[in-house]
Parts: structure tokens; sequence; C-alpha cells
């Protein structure tokens, strides 16, 4: 397999939303390691990827795709999912329906009790 039609399937799968990638790279690596001409076919499918996004984004948002959650400019809806600790927050795009986990840090004052580094920081 060459490593130029192996670069232009990597790209083309990068242009994938991020829940379908790991399912069409492997189902695109069999397919390239069956094809006849394995440079034609990744170029074939690296010109297909921008459609094959828009058609990933329908199915996944059951319905039509906003073309801004086609831009990767998702909107930011801030949930709760832990009804106990309301500072877990995760963000859903109201459009398409994907989940973003932002990053979340302990606050300094609830840092007790915390492992850092495999160093345990409790105070007893």
């Amino acid at each position: 397999m060459p490593r130029l039609a192996t670069a232009l399937l990597t790209a083309a799968v990068r242009l994938l939303p991020l829940a379908a990638r790991r399912r069409y790279r492997e189902e695109l690596d069999a397919e390239l390691r069956d094809a006849p001409h394995p440079l034609a076919f990744a170029g074939s499918m690296l010109a297909a990827a921008p459609r094959l996004r828009w058609d990933v984004l329908t199915g996944l948002c059951g319905g039509r795709a906003s073309l801004r959650c086609y831009l990767g400019w998702h909107g930011r809806h801030v949930l709760h999912p832990n009804p106990e600790d309301h500072t877990v927050v995760v963000l859903r795009c109201p459009r398409c329906g994907r989940l973003h986990d932002p990053r979340q840090y302990l606050p300094a004052h609830d840092a007790e009790g915390v492992a850092w580094g495999g160093v345990y920081l409790g105070g007893h």
C-alpha cells in the first residue's frame, strides 16, 4: 500500500465528524488494501469526503445538518449531567446534538484529597 494513498485516506477521514472517524477509518483501510489501484481509490475518497461528511452529520443529528455544524462551528448549550454536582458541565450543540466535554478542573479550595502526578495531597 503506497504511503501517498495512506496519507490521502488519512486526510479524507480527518474531514469526517469525530464520532464516525474510527468506523470509516477501518472500513476505508480494508477497501484500500483490496483496491486494484490504491492511489486512485484514495484520491476519489478524498474528493468525496465533503459529501460524506455532510451525509454523516445528517445521520448523526437525525435530520438536516446545519451548515455551521458542517463547518465545525457548533453551538454551546451548557448541560449539567450530574444533578448532585452542578460544577460538572457538558456542552451540547442544539442543532446537531454533538456533546463536548470541556476540560474541567477542581477549584483550588476543593483540591483536598486529590492525587496530582502520582503524589497524594490529602490532609490526613
